[in-house]
Parts: structure tokens; sequence; C-alpha cells
């Protein structure tokens, strides 16, 4: 089937007024441009933090992916159950703690949605079940032990950590000329109390010296745009920069004194 008949067809179906399945055309358009971001960086070491159930780990697999996976996920019925599904992969390592930007040993709101949990507050409260220990470790501490059986490993960095993502990257500082690329979620409506505003994430991970790649929708609220977006980036092959410029961080500023 042609590209041209393709198009038409989808048009054709729009003047309708028919639905297309917007969810999975993203989904497959986000995991062909992450396969192919992988393939480009020669990526050998994906570090999956917020791991939840072992969903991103499968899905890689599933792409042709091969490499190593590290997985990051605190809440202990989703890191059981991550366990459980990639037992079979020697090429999987799991671990039962959260990354940040400070190493404390923390509580997290465990929700009835699995994809929910986050060690920040939900607007919503009402959903939480309720709140477990955790260890939050900084990425740069552990790691040097976690890829020191890798040979030249080279890393992807993939957060999902419902509104800690900013944190996880702050507690990789030391670390993140290792990494050549990186997938995050961003909120365009917050739904964690305190979180940072998307702009603000970019800012924070263009400034050490990475570039946009790709946005790919997550969640939409029909009639009412974008709820959540992956970015992914690559680093940027000019030299990174010191810091943010003036003017960005006094937007930055701005910005946070208003949330």
């Amino acid at each position: 089937m042609t590209n041209k008949l393709v198009k038409s067809l989808a048009m054709r179906a729009v003047s309708m007024g028919l639905r297309l399945p917007e969810g999975q055309l993203d989904r497959i358009s986000e995991l062909s441009h992450l396969r192919a971001l992988l393939g480009d960086l020669g990526i050998n070491c994906v570090l999956d933090v917020g791991a939840n159930r072992g969903q991103f780990a499968t899905e890689l697999r599933a792409i042709g992916y091969t490499g190593h996976i590290i997985s990051f996920e605190p809440v202990e019925r989703e890191f059981v159950e991550a366990s459980r599904r990639l037992a079979g992969d020697p090429k999987w390592k799991g671990y039962q703690i959260a990354l940040g930007s400070e190493e404390m040993e923390s509580k997290i709101n465990v929700t009835q949605r699995s994809d929910l949990s986050s060690l920040l507050r939900l607007r919503d409260s009402g959903t939480v079940l309720h709140r477990q220990d955790v260890s939050v470790r900084r990425l740069d501490g552990i790691l040097p032990a976690l890829v020191e059986q890798i040979p030249s490993a080279r890393i992807f960095l993939k957060m999902d950590t419902q509104g800690f993502d900013v944190e996880v990257f702050r507690g990789a500082s030391g670390c993140i000329k290792s990494v050549l690329g990186l997938q995050s979620e961003l909120s365009i409506t917050p739904i964690y109390e305190r979180m940072p505003h998307y702009i603000q994430a970019l800012a924070e991970y263009e400034a050490l010296g990475f570039e946009l790649y790709n946005i790919s929708p997550v969640a939409r609220m029909f009639g009412k745009g974008l709820v959540e977006v992956n970015c992914f980036m690559k680093r940027s092959p000019s030299r990174p920069k010191a810091g943010m410029d003036k003017e960005t961080a006094v937007y930055l500023k701005h910005l946070a004194a208003g949330l």
C-alpha cells in the first residue's frame, strides 16, 4: 500500500468524523524513533528509572534491543512483578530503590493505579493507598559499580518517575558526561505538587548538553489537548554549555516563584 493511498484513506476517515486509534499510532511511532535513536548512539546500556512492572524493558526487547538493561523501581509490588517478568533475561538487572538528587530515606505515595505512584504528592490525594518506605540514591554515586562489567558502556537514561525526573537528572550530575541520550516524561498539565514546569525540565537538560530528538504524546484529555509527553534527547555534538544563559535563568526563577 503506497504512502499516497494510506494518506488518502486516513484523510477520508477524518472527514467522516471517525476517531483514529491515536494512542496506538503514537506509541508505534515513539518506539520506532526510540529504536533509531538507540541504534544511532550505539547504546549498549539502558538505565530504566521508574521501571514499574517492566513494561519498558519488555518493549525494548520487542523492538530488537539486545544490550544491557538496569532497572530501578522502588514500589515493592511493582518491583516483584518486574523481577518475575524479566527473570529469564541474562542482561537485565533490577534494584528496588529510587533515584533522586539527595541520598536519603523517604516515603513514596503508592496509588491504586501503579503508574501514578510518586515521591511527590498527588494533587488528588484521595487516590493514595498507603506510603511505603524507600531508599533514594544519587545515580552518580552508584553508576560506576553498576557498569563495571559492561565494556565501554554507552548509556541511555530513561526516566519515568511521575514528576521526579528532574531530581533524578540532578542526581546524575557527576556522571552525566557518560550519558549519550535520555528519555523523560513531561507533564503539560501537572498532576503532582511541586513538580517542575516542562519548559524548566527541558531547559535543564539542554543546559547540560542535550538536544531534542523527538517528542511523543503519552496522554491527551479529549477537547483539552496534551496532558503528558515523552521527550527524547541526545547529546549535542557541540561543546556542552557550562550552565543556563542569564535570560533562561531569570525566566525559570520567575516561573518557579509562581508555582
